[in-house]
């Protein structure tokens, strides 16, 4: 099964973005901030992670640097962020699979979910994804 972690400062969000992802059929794992996150991404496996661009302590650029850093198959990253457009234009696109603006719509959300997993899936060759407990054969 697909692992997600999800990180953002702000509480609300967090827990948010943690039921979706739960609601969409995966295991979830939360961070608070960037150094969190960095912590968990070097002890577990994570196929997805959520991650909101502005945090203090370490932001989301850290998170992005330190997962290109160690190399190797890296989770595929959603980016959460009210920031400008410009700011985007700092990451890398071999490493985000892709970025959704706050305030964010919460089917989007579920269905770049899905999606990151299910790339992360076929790179790693294992084919596995949940099936949404929502879709009818």
């Amino acid at each position: 099964m697909v692992r997600i972690l999800v990180v953002d400062d702000e509480p609300a969000i967090r827990a948010l973005v943690a039921r979706v992802a739960q609601r969409a059929g995966f295991e979830v794992d939360v961070a608070r901030d960037g150094a969190e996150a960095i912590s968990k991404l070097d002890t577990g496996r994570f196929g997805v992670v959520i991650l909101d661009l502005m945090m203090p302590i370490i932001d989301g650029y850290g998170v992005i640097d330190h997962v290109r850093a160690s190399g190797g198959q890296h989770p595929a990253i959603i980016l959460i962020s009210a920031a400008d457009s410009a700011s985007f234009r700092r990451v890398d696109g071999e490493i985000v699979h892709s970025v959704i603006r706050k305030p964010f719509d919460i089917e989007m959300l579920a269905d770049m979910i899905t999606a990151a997993a299910e790339s992360r899936a076929e790179e790693s060759g294992t084919n596995v994804v949940p099936f949404r407990k929502d879709e009818v054969c």
